[in-house]
């Protein structure tokens, strides 16, 4: 309660002494109400009826998309109310809080609020589409059918898109039914003309009865003019087990689509059967393997060890095959990028089971990253011969060649899981290597002890020391990922610690407390979390978010070429705020790396360490809005509500399993050429604000 009259004082101050203000004292008003709620959500106050009731739409706005992300269910019904506000950005608002927040209710109020809102406000809402797609996020089946009967005809009102979204939304979290799926077919009756939403949300509800029944009508849509069609499409195909003989389209949308995403994403389907002795399906992927985009070729050769072709194949084909493989990973001329000799050496060592010639060459390898992956790729491959060299590459030194020769040794094990002496060796590295006291090797120790294979009540300790070692926000991941542990371990000597950090006033620890307490004890803890605003954030900068335009221009310069984004600071201000103060005062981005790149998916920089594991020193706000993720999107990563910090991905393509789930900051204006040409290693030179 002390918050909501904290805030009522605040609005109180806010109050005209006359009946008749000036505009200039209007607009003064409204930047004091919109400071409050941003400052409120930064502190994740609860809201009350007084923002989300104010005369100004502005306000009221702005509140409902705070409640986006504040996620406090007690705000659900105030929400629900602002469906039908006259104002139709605020009813849009209202519609995607309630979305980010139903998940939070129980079964119960689930089901209550899901019929409140289709059977009652979607009717009377200025915001029926987007409604339609929010419940989605949280919905029980009952509101499948429900939405489906409502809203699932054209004469119904014009909102087919969202419900295909809406479609999609339910599929990701597993809830789908053969209405949803026929639905969904029945868009695609306009041929190459269809949605790529239908195709989408048709590619998220999986291998079932009804699309099996209509596989040749979908595989028309390869010709589409859409690539967003098409590349789902193959994701599609490689799902569906009976795809009426998948391998000729496949093959041509893997080998000739004018768009490398399409193929990219039918590579990664071909890899979902097996073509053992399917010479035409080998030579596909044998010319992805020098294709000249990187990501074609590193595609291919990650998948191709799942197809089945190895040395005894009938197929001469495999053997050429196998012949380009090792030429590439022995890379003699070094004009392959390092990138692909390192996903060639990786394939060959899962299909000849041997270790890379490489590492046992004796000779250095200069490059750290294609070091690394050498060495998860010789556990990868089962070759007992591997495990001196990782247990002998499992002592301090580079972090990223001790995590992933922690990361080798424990995939051999998995390889020969009856070897228990060596189960033994790699639980010991594991527990050393928690004595390094570097987040990224202490979490990957932490993920080799929480598996099955090595989970021992002995490592209960050592995790706890490590734990203690620790400190949010810099290490929340890592703590994370020990508190994870022990979870699986389940053994009570670690209840007490758990406990201890359900009064850490850090959500995100005390989350991983919960669950893990659950497994060990079988109780839920959940009301015996001490809330608090998490650890060391950047206080309110009032004066300088004051400063920024609505909009801020950035010129990200990189090896491949300049990048122009759009950050918004409307949408994202906390995490606008950082991204331009930490270019202007610290220069922060200036030389570091893309550490991660998932073709087809994101690319993803902005780490100091280049590895996935560094921050700026502080954590920002999880500021999710109802911006989505397009292509082109810029987002921040994350390990979890609130613990954003400097390290931001940007999207190759639509993705959105992400909306909802990751702050928008941003979009790429101009340079999605040099976006998509980005491979890990390529540096940032520069960001630049541009004032």
């Amino acid at each position: 309660m002390r918050t909501l009259f904290v805030f009522a004082a605040i609005i109180f101050m806010y109050q005209p002494a006359r009946l008749q203000t000036s505009q200039a004292e209007r607009e003064q008003i409204r930047r004091g109400k919109i400071e409050s709620i941003v400052r409120l959500q930064d502190i994740r106050a609860p809201f009350d009826a007084a923002l989300l009731s104010d005369d100004d739409p502005v306000i009221r706005r702005r509140a409902a998309l705070a409640c986006g992300s504040l996620q406090d269910t007690s705000a659900v019904g105030l929400l629900a109310r602002r469906l039908s506000d006259p104002d139709s950005a605020t009813a849009l608002a209202a519609a995607f809080a309630i979305g980010q927040t139903g998940s939070r209710l129980s079964e119960r109020g689930r089901q209550s609020l899901e019929h409140d809102l289709i059977w009652n406000r979607l009717k009377d809402t200025k915001a029926a589409g987007r409604l339609i797609e929010e419940i989605g996020k949280f919905g029980t089946q009952s509101a499948l059918r429900d939405l489906l009967t409502v809203a699932g005809n054209t004469a119904a009102g014009g909102h087919l898109t969202d419900l295909m979204m809406s479609v999609a939304r339910f599929a990701i979290r597993g809830i789908s039914s053969p209405e949803a799926v026929k639905f969904l077919l029945r868009r695609l009756r306009g041929g190459t003309r269809a949605p790529w939403q239908a195709v989408y949300a048709l590619q998220r509800t999986g291998d079932n009865r009804e699309t099996r029944g209509s596989i040749a009508v979908i595989r028309k849509l390869e010709s589409s003019t859409d690539p967003l069609v098409r590349m789902n499409l193959a994701t599609l195909i490689g799902k569906v087990r009976d795809a009426g003989g998948p391998a000729d389209c496949l093959m041509r949308m893997a080998g000739l689509d004018p768009d490398w995403r399409v193929r990219v994403n039918a590579l990664k389907a071909l890899g979902q059967f097996s073509w053992k002795g399917n010479a035409g399906v080998i030579a596909t992927f044998r010319r992805a393997f020098s294709d000249s985009n990187p990501h074609i070729a590193i595609t291919a050769l990650s998948v191709f060890p799942a197809i089945g072709a190895d040395a005894n194949d009938t197929s001469g084909e495999a053997l050429r095959a196998l012949r380009e493989l090792a030429s590439i990973a022995e890379n003699r001329s070094a004009d392959i990028p390092w990138q692909v000799q390192a996903e060639s050496a990786g394939a060959l060592a899962k299909i000849d089971r041997k270790v890379p010639r490489a590492l046992l060459s004796g000779s250095q390898i200069a490059n750290g990253k294609l070091r690394a992956r050498l060495l998860v790729s010789a556990g990868e491959s089962g070759d007992q011969a591997a495990a001196g060299l990782l247990s002998a590459a499992v002592a301090p030194g580079d972090p990223q060649i001790v995590s992933a020769a922690l990361a080798g040794f424990q995939a051999l094990a998995h390889r020969t899981p009856e070897d228990r002496q060596l189960a033994d060796s790699v639980y010991r590295a594991a527990i050393r290597s928690l004595g390094i006291h570097d987040m990224a090797v202490v979490s990957t120790a932490a993920g080799v002890l929480e598996d099955s294979l090595f989970r021992r009540r002995e490592a209960v300790r050592p995790l706890l020391e490590a734990l203690k070692d620790l400190h949010p926000p810099g290490d929340t991941e890592t703590m994370q990922d020990l508190i994870g542990a022990l979870g699986e371990i389940r053994d009570s000597s670690a209840s007490g610690a758990l406990i201890e950090l359900l009064r850490s006033g850090e959500p995100a620890l005390a989350g991983a407390a919960v669950t893990s307490l659950r497994k060990i004890t079988g109780r839920d803890y959940s009301s015996r979390v001490v809330g608090g605003s998490g650890n060391v954030r950047p206080e309110a900068d009032f004066e300088f978010l004051r400063s920024l335009p609505p909009v801020v221009s950035v010129k990200l310069e990189t090896s491949k070429g300049n990048i122009l984004i759009d950050l918004d600071a409307v949408g994202a201000p906390f995490t606008t705020m950082s991204m331009v103060k930490l270019s202007e005062e610290r220069a922060f981005y200036r030389g570091l790396t893309f550490h991660r790149v998932v073709p087809n998916f994101v690319v993803q920089g902005g780490d100091p360490r280049g590895d996935g594991w560094g921050g700026p020193g502080y954590s920002i706000r999880s500021e999710f809005s109802m911006e989505q993720f397009g292509t082109g999107t810029v987002g921040i990563a994350s390990a979890g509500k609130d613990t954003e910090g400097s390290q931001f991905f940007i999207t190759h393509s639509p993705q959105p399993h992400l909306d909802g789930r990751y702050t928008v900051v941003g979009k790429v204006t101009s340079g999605m050429d040099v976006v998509d040409r980005l491979q890990v290693g390529d540096r940032i030179n520069e960001m630049k604000i541009l004032r």
